[in-house]
């Protein structure tokens, strides 16, 4: 368990942007260059399979998503994913070294997502930054076909609950539990905002609140702080980035107990 006191700070959102992008640069790089290289090797008697291939092409799918919701959780419109998997699927279908390679995508449209997007940060306790799309892959080797269909779902998600004690000169005392998770596996933050609401306007919750924040290292945080307003509740929202850069905030009302 580690203790520490910090004052958390997020990250621009067009800086985030810029990173969303470069990581879309990166994938499409990566997987251009691992086809030139497997196509200089076709020859050889320890060249990789197709399917082999097929799993690069996966991961580059899961890349692309990554990249999406966090370009659009910092701001991006939803349409991102749509745009960055179209350019991805454009990508492989000029890719003729080892055959043809053409990716199909179908972003989710349910009661939660829209056109793949679920941003919830509303809810009180639970914030979601999600997207959901089913791919078909098909490779066409020379003489040698690969079919994949799968779906892929990328989800930031953190809950938070509390509550307050009255100290003897009337400041409130908060105690917050956080986790975060990825994928629904317990993700580690890289960075967070604090903020309580004071007569209609959000404060940021810094050193001067005396903030505590315990760190357990497994997505869980015990966070404690001081403010003194005249309410019978204490408002809190919780801005966090995960390791991802994927953004996610949550709203929760803290009483006394």
């Amino acid at each position: 368990m580690k203790k520490f006191w910090r004052k958390f700070k997020a990250n621009s959102s067009g800086q985030l942007l810029i990173v969303a992008a470069l990581a879309i640069a990166i994938l499409i790089s990566s997987t251009t260059f691992y086809v030139y290289e497997l196509s200089k090797k076709t020859n050889s008697a320890d060249a990789p399979s197709i399917s082999d291939l097929v799993l690069a092409l996966k991961q580059s799918t899961i890349n692309a998503m990554i990249s999406s919701i966090a370009n659009v959780s910092n701001g991006g419109g939803k349409t991102m994913l749509t745009t960055n998997l179209n350019g991805l699927s454009q990508v492989l279908r000029s890719l003729y070294n080892i055959g043809i390679c053409h990716l199909a995508f179908t972003p989710l449209n349910d009661s939660n997502y829209d056109s793949g997007v679920w941003l919830s940060w509303n809810t009180s306790g639970m914030g979601v930054s999600s997207v959901h799309a089913n791919f078909t892959l098909n490779v066409y080797g020379v003489t040698t076909k690969v079919s994949a269909s799968y779906a892929i779902n990328v989800t930031t998600a953190i809950a938070i609950n509390g509550s307050y004690t009255t100290l003897e000169g009337g400041e409130k005392l908060v105690n917050l539990t956080f986790n975060m998770y990825n994928e629904g596996e317990p993700a580690l933050a890289k960075n967070m905002t604090l903020l309580y609401e004071n007569l209609g306007n959000w404060t940021l919750v810094d050193a001067s609140n005396n903030l505590c924040i315990v760190d357990y290292g497994n997505g869980t945080c015990l966070i404690s702080f001081e403010v003194n307003i005249p309410s019978d509740f204490v408002q809190v929202s919780v801005h966090v980035h995960d390791l991802r850069d994927i953004f996610v905030q949550a709203n929760t009302t803290c009483y006394e107990t």
